[in-house]
């Protein structure tokens, strides 16, 4: 990921995203709110971590 990916917009994206995700999955906005905010870190890092390519022609579609 860039550093364009960290900016405080990006961010905020991320996590409206996350959130919307949650409630299409029947979490109950409350509860989203009560989560620790570092967990929701967490699951935002995971969604947006870059795949592991096992080669650099895997990495540009070859």
């Amino acid at each position: 990921m860039s550093d364009a990916d960290f900016t405080p917009e990006k961010q905020k994206e991320y996590m409206d995203k996350l959130i919307v995700d949650l409630m299409k999955d029947g979490k109950d906005i409350n509860e989203i709110l009560n989560m620790p905010f570092h967990f929701m870190l967490e699951v935002l890092k995971e969604k947006h971590k870059p795949e592991q390519k096992k080669s650099l022609i895997a990495a540009f579609g070859g």
